[in-house]
């Protein structure tokens, strides 16, 4: 089995506008058949409205060619309170409507409506050069319900390189038929900061 996971990630904290752009793609290959094929993409831009409070705005594109969608999308706008603001510890939470945008792999059968987006963001550095982070959220919509989790902790190696292990799970109510409702990941990776 040979395995690619790369992940690139940008962060700008502003006075007034904070942005994040994440990008993700995931290959694996069995005996020379591809068993994992993801690429995914999502974009944040937060409008700080006072310390605690923010305006959050989200879009996800996933193309997960096992998933049984030829794609998965989703935007929303809701409410951000920073719980925890502390040098040490973060938590955020947001709440508000989305639209999700989905299209399937047999047929070409597109499924869209309103969806209710909650998600919680904890950080914490446990002690210099270990982060540990849990991200977690909900879309709740009328033809399914998605559930992500991703559990980090990141150990620094030097200065500008550090690994982390990172477990996600993604869970989907109402699948294609043939599919799997529960989808894992484990990595080990290696991250350069800059």
């Amino acid at each position: 089995t040979s395995s690619l996971n790369a992940k690139f990630g940008v962060f700008h904290k502003g006075l007034r506008w904070d942005s994040g752009l994440k990008l993700e793609a995931l290959t694996s290959q069995e005996d020379d058949v591809t068993s994992k094929e993801k690429y995914a993409a999502a974009l944040q831009l937060n409008r700080n409205f006072a310390e605690n409070h923010y305006l959050a705005l989200l879009a996800e594109y996933e193309d997960d060619r096992f998933s049984g969608y030829e794609y998965q999308s989703l935007v929303s706008a809701g409410y951000g309170y920073r719980a925890i603001h502390e040098q040490d510890m973060a938590l955020d939470l947001e709440a508000g409507p989305g639209y999700r945008y989905d299209r399937l792999d047999e047929g070409g059968v597109i499924e869209e409506g309103a969806v209710l987006r909650l998600a919680a963001k904890f950080f914490w550095t446990i002690r210099e050069g270990v982060e540990f982070g849990q991200l977690v959220s909900m879309d709740d919509g009328d033809e399914s319900t998605v559930w992500k989790s991703e559990t980090g902790l990141k150990s620094q190696i030097n200065g500008s390189l550090a690994t982390k292990l990172t477990y996600k799970v993604k869970h989907t109510s109402d699948v294609p038929e043939d599919s799997k409702n529960t989808d894992t990941e484990f990595g080990v990776t290696l991250v350069y900061s800059f």
